[in-house]
């Protein structure tokens, strides 16, 4: 599905989708970009579902097959609104993102989607009817690698949500070039630094987790996103790997504060 057009009215004069080798599809700025200005304001495409919306049968009947530890309750979840969304949502859910091509084959997150799949079929009519088992699955990995979630927008109430073109952000490990916040049901993304024409544009996709020692931060990587980063900072010396470990270090009997070494 082509949504070039989209793309280029979301995006003004401030950026434009492009295809770059290791990155895939991704975002380069069309002009030099200032500190603090807003590139992209991206309405959700598609929601989760959360467990406490559905009737309490169902609520039951899906939280117990999470409780069972062979299902992933949130990739249930997603396939709950993923099926009752409208055609076109679906087209692109399964057109328009990356997905199980750019995973490590036979990662865990495959094998989790193709379970909750066969799940959905079975235990969800609205699952069996319209899609098979492989775009079931696809759409869980569509949403593994792609959505946002725990944003305070008012909208979403923190649950995974796939904003089509905020996903075309490269990730950055500690020195993005823009962050990303939610506010009145829109995810909008900001340069933090100065941005020179033709830069790729990244986020961080890591939170908190981004201030940790490259290995720490590839290995989360690969566990929730597929991918062995190579961005800049892994690439760079370590320069966390200098903090010291809070479990390992010598701490003050009085403060609990780390010793100075």
């Amino acid at each position: 599905m082509d949504f070039s057009t989209e793309a280029e009215r979301l995006l003004g004069d401030r950026a434009r989708l492009t295809s770059r080798p290791g990155l895939g599809v991704t975002l380069e700025a069309t002009r030099p970009i200032l500190p603090g200005e807003l590139i992209l304001s991206d309405t959700p495409l598609l929601v989760a579902s959360s467990a406490s919306s559905l009737s309490p049968a169902a609520r039951v009947r899906y939280e117990e097959a999470g409780d069972s530890g062979d299902y992933n309750l949130d990739d249930l979840l997603i396939l709950h609104a993923f099926v009752r969304a409208g055609e076109r949502v679906r087209r692109r859910v399964l057109e328009g993102f990356c997905a199980e091509e750019c995973c490590e084959p036979g990662h865990a997150m495959l094998l989790d989607a193709e379970r909750c799949a066969a799940w959905a079929r079975t235990h969800d009519a609205a699952a069996s009817g319209q899609h098979g088992a492989a775009d079931l699955a696809r759409a869980c990995v569509v949403f593994t690698l792609n959505c946002f979630g725990h944003l305070a927008d008012g909208v979403t109430g923190g649950a995974p949500t796939l904003f089509w073109l905020a996903s075309k952000f490269t990730h950055r490990c500690l020195r993005p070039n823009s962050v990303f916040h939610g506010e009145g049901g829109r995810l909008h993304v900001r340069a933090v630094r100065p941005i020179a024409k033709c830069d790729v544009l990244t986020i961080s996709y890591l939170g908190v987790w981004a201030h940790c020692a490259a290995p720490l931060r590839r290995g989360l990587l690969m566990r929730t996103k597929g991918f062995r980063c190579r961005c800049e900072d892994c690439a760079a010396p370590d320069v966390m790997r200098s903090l010291p470990c809070p479990a390992c270090a010598p701490r003050d009997g009085a403060t609990g504060l780390l010793v100075r070494a």
